[in-house]
């Protein structure tokens, strides 16, 4: 497994309100965290690193050898269940901080799986040598609409009310996540990225990116088009490769 990973604030922000972690538990198992606050200067990057601190620490210390997928649902969702309350109560004490809260995805990858679980609009994908998938669901306004059929995949690009989500951690005493498996076999890109990426760069930019070399760049070319192509939020991405 390899790991790339990069944080930045982007053309138009003034600070950054992302926070990012990932680390091996050994050389064929990572993790990884990325986490998009909201709040503003102060309480958008102290719901986002409070979110990271936390899972960061639950996931190394949980984790064992060989853990069934089962348990690693529970870490992870224990895991950011906690962080939910940590960054709620947060926000409850310190008056400059109402409101705060923080997107959320997070994987484990090991065994040939990644899992994933996720609250919010950043995103994971899963690239392969000639494709991309996204395996996350936005929980977005923008997304309900287009479930239901009030809006088509091109319109939500471009929506008024696109940067508005349904889910984040820190808002309510309890947080809905969502957690899914997938297969991850040799050569394969899982990319976890904020919305500064997805918004900025499109699914054929980044599988483009995926194919160059080295890998250990990956996730600076990905910054780099982010903010080519208008650098309008924070941007924060880590990439696991399965070599």
């Amino acid at each position: 497994m390899k790991i790339s990973s990069m944080t930045d604030t982007g053309k138009v922000r003034r600070y950054n309100e992302d926070s990012i972690r990932s680390g091996f538990y050994s050389p064929e198992a990572v993790w990884a965290v990325v986490c998009d606050g909201m709040g503003g200067a102060a309480g958008g990057y102290k719901a986002s690193s409070t979110a990271a601190d936390v899972i960061e620490n639950k996931v190394r210390l949980c984790h064992r050898e060989n853990m069934k997928l089962s348990s690693v649902q529970n870490m992870l969702l224990s895991a950011i269940t906690t962080a939910n309350v940590e960054v709620y109560d947060c926000s409850r004490e310190n008056a400059e901080l109402e409101g705060m809260g923080t997107t959320v995805v997070a994987a484990v990858v090991e065994n040939g799986n990644c899992c994933i679980a996720h609250a919010g609009d950043s995103r994971a994908y899963l690239i392969g040598s000639d494709s991309i998938k996204q395996i996350t669901k936005d929980h977005s306004l923008v997304q309900q609409m287009y479930d239901k059929g009030e809006l088509s995949a091109n319109e939500m690009k471009h929506h008024p009310v696109k940067n508005v989500i349904t889910r984040a951690l820190g808002v309510d005493e309890r947080i809905e996540i969502d957690f899914n498996v997938e297969p991850f076999i040799y050569s394969q890109i899982l990319l976890l990225c904020s919305d500064g990426l997805s918004n900025f760069v499109d699914e054929s930019e980044i599988l483009a990116l995926s194919q160059q070399s080295p890998f250990e760049d990956f996730a600076q070319k990905l910054v780099n088009a982010a903010n080519r192509n208008g650098g309008g939020d924070n941007i924060s991405v880590v990439a696991i490769l399965c070599d």
